[in-house]
Order: structure tokens, then C-alpha cells, then sequence
């Protein structure tokens, strides 16, 4: 949700549109229109402006994609509302409302790549949750997440998913066919040797973006909050959201247990640090399309305690948080640490394993490949 400061500014400096045009080594199939983001292509994929974020790479290597099968490629801006796709346009790929938009020729393949679950979903879990804190609280906090409604699932011929098969399940109901393609990661790290484990097991950490309720930070709190045995570390800017720091400020900065660090680069050697003290990372989100910093702390050797809807395989090696309830969530993390040394050591490992395995820019390649060239062997 764009603040009231954020619609002013734009209102007064308004961005100009701008649009990526690549060209194919040889003579041209046609040409692939991508609605998404443009500044990696000009900033570049590892720029500080998004460090962490796997969408910079994403879109970057799904443009050389289609120019490696011979199609010139045209990226604009997801809210680019002065785009319109030429008239040679054979594939369409938007990540929500352009489709609808959109006059597009003849024969020409629609594709929604979605990068989160069905908007229609997002908003009724966000909202869901919002309700809980009230419940619990008294108080009725403002969504953060909330999208505008698309048709963009019932325009495509096909969809494409960056999440699990919970991610997939949010877009089935028009009967289109979804295909998986697993994020990737903006990172990978070295195990990290030497972690006493009996200490980390009883240390998570929470990290997380816009959107504290709907990723589960309250949550979080609430069950650290009765868990002096535990410790939780909040990497996040909550303060961002006036409303919810306020609820939460008590446990954010007087709570024994809860430590608040911020804002946190996750390629630095703070969060390298914090990786090597603590084994689990909490995310009992409300919805997701893959949760990045999930995969990322996996990445440094964490285990993931999740939620269904964070879209994460948690395999043999993770612990689902069963409800999106305070209990729940308790229940999750204590299992964790009443667990062996050796076993939280092992399902860590485990989770290490797997991301490196399916989570890498270069599995999102080779995923992402196969698809592209599916989609285009008739044309």
C-alpha cells in the first residue's frame, strides 16, 4: 500500500516511462514483450538498490532467454500504462494487469508470470490476519499489501509460478496450465563451520520487508513474547509502519528476548554472523510466491520454520507452522529447541543442500529455458 507521502511525490515528480529494447544475434522470430522491472537492465542485477531481491536477475535472464531462441525482446515497467507491445508481438509475459490492457495480435501467447500468490487471495489472507491482531489486541491496524484486482489469470494462456505447489493451487481455478519455476537466490554462503548448535537452536531470526502483519512478524512477537527461553532477532524496519510499531514497540525495544537489529544487507558479514549464531529462521507468512529471505537464510545454513502459505518446501529438513495462531507458532519454535544438537544440525544441512540444489540463479536458467522454449516452438 503506497503512502500518502509516496503518492504526493509521484504526483510531483512524476517517472518517466522507459523501455529495454535487445536485438538477437540473427534475424529476429519476432519479438517477446516483458512487463516487469527496467533498472536491472540499466543498474545492474547485484545493484545496492535491490541487494537481496532475486526479480533483478529474474528478469534479466528471462530477456536473454528469448534472445538466445532468436526473438528480439522489449522490457517496460509493470505500471508503464503509455506501453503498447508492436505489432509482431508473439509472446505477451506481464506479472499482473497489463494482459487486460493490452491489444495484442492475433495468435499471439499471454503469459502471467506470477511473483506472488492470486491477488484475490493476498488480500483476503492479509486482511485475515489483520483480524487476528485484532482479536488479540484491540486494535485494527491498516494493510500494507493490499494489490489491485487483475484478470490477468483468466486473459493468459498459460501461468507461470515462482512458489511451491500452495503458490500454484491460487491460480488452478480457471484450469489453465501452471507451470513451477522455483526462485531463485541473490546469494549463496559457505557452510558455516563451527556453530554450537546447542546455543543457535535457540536463537531465530525473523527478516522480512514491507508488510509486517502480512509476512507474520506479529505473530512472531506475540509467541517470543511468552517464550523467555527463546530468543528472537527482528531484522526488518517495522518503525516504517506507524500503526503496528506502535502496537509492537514494547516488544520490539523492551522485551528481554527480542532483539531489534533493522535493516539488514543480507550479502554482509553482520548477516553472515547472525546465520552462524542462529538456526532457524521464523516466517509465519500469510502469503507468498516463494519467500525469498527464506531461501536466502537457507542459503546460510538456516532451517526454515514456515507457514503453508510462505510457499517454502520444508522436506525433512523444515517445521511447519501448523495455524496462524500465537500456540502455533510457540509449538513450531520449541519443537526446534527441545530438539538434539545433532538432529537441529542435520535438518540444517538438509535445507542447505536443497537450496543449492533447487534454488540457484543458475537452476532458474536452466528451469526458466525450458520453459521459454516451450512456449515459442510453434512460432
Amino acid at each position: 500500500m503506497i503512502s500518502e507521502l509516496n503518492k504526493i511525490w509521484s504526483l510531483l515528480f512524476p517517472k518517466k516511462p522507459q523501455v529495454i529494447r535487445l536485438n538477437p544475434e540473427r534475424a529476429s522470430r519476432g519479438c517477446v514483450v516483458i512487463s516487469y522491472i527496467t533498472w536491472p537492465f540499466v543498474e545492474g542485477v547485484d545493484s545496492p538498490k535491490m541487494r537481496g531481491h532475486t526479480n533483478a536477475y529474474e528478469v534479466t535472464e528471462m530477456a536473454q532467454a528469448f534472445l538466445d531462441l532468436g526473438f528480439r525482446v522489449e522490457v517496460c515497467d509493470y505500471d508503464d500504462e503509455s506501453y503498447r507491445p508492436p505489432e509482431d508481438c508473439k509472446v505477451a509475459i506481464d506479472i499482473h494487469r497489463n494482459l487486460e490492457r493490452w491489444q495484442l495480435p492475433d495468435g499471439c501467447k499471454k503469459i502471467l508470470h506470477a511473483s506472488g500468490s492470486h491477488w484475490l487471495f493476498m488480500n483476503h489472507a492479509e486482511l485475515s490476519r489483520l483480524i487476528g491482531v485484532r482479536e488479540r489486541h484491540g486494535i485494527a491496524l491498516r494493510p500494507q499489501r493490499q494489490v489491485m484486482p487483475s484478470r490477468g489469470v483468466e486473459i493468459a494462456d498459460e501461468v507461470l509460478v515462482l512458489g511451491n505447489e500452495f503458490t500454484r493451487g491460487t491460480f488452478l481455478f480457471p484450469g489453465k496450465p501452471v507451470t513451477r519455476v522455483p526462485i531463485s537466490s541473490a546469494y549463496q554462503f559457505a557452510w558455516p563451520e563451527g556453530r554450537d548448535f546447542e546455543k543457535a537452536k535457540k536463537k531465530f531470526l525473523w527478516v522480512g520487508s514491507i508488510g509486517m502483519v502480512h509476512k507474520g512478524l506479529d505473530l512472531a512477537l506475540d509467541a517470543f513474547a511468552g517464550m523467555p527461553e527463546l530468543e528472537l532477532t527482528v531484522c526488518g524496519r517495522p518503525e516504517k509502519e506507524a500503526d503496528f510499531f506502535s502496537l509492537y514497540e514494547k516488544h520490539l525495544k523492551n522485551t528481554p528476548n527480542i532483539k531489534l537489529h533493522g535493516w539488514l544487507d543480507m550479502a554482509s558479514p553482520v548477516f553472515v554472523e547472525i546465520a552462524r549464531t542462529h538456526a532457524a529462521v521464523i516466517y509465519p507468512s500469510s502469503a507468498e510466491g516463494g519467500a525469498g529471505s527464506v531461501i536466502h537464510c537457507m542459503h546460510a545454513g538456516m532451517l526454515p520454520i514456515c507457514t503453508t502459505e510462505a510457499s517454502i518446501d520444508l522436506g525433512d529438513f523444515g517445521v511447519h507452522v501448523e495455524s496462524a495462531s500465537v500456540v502455533s507458532v510457540q509449538k513450531a519454535c520449541r519443537a526446534v529447541a527441545e530438539m538434539s544438537s545433532s538432529e537441529v544440525e542435520r535438518r540444517a544441512r538438509r535445507a542447505y543442500e536443497h537450496v543449492r540444489r533447487e534454488h540457484t540463479r543458475e537452476k532458474f536458467q536452466e528451469n526458466y529455458r525450458k520453459f521459454a522454449a516451450k512456449i515459442t516452438e510453434t512460432f
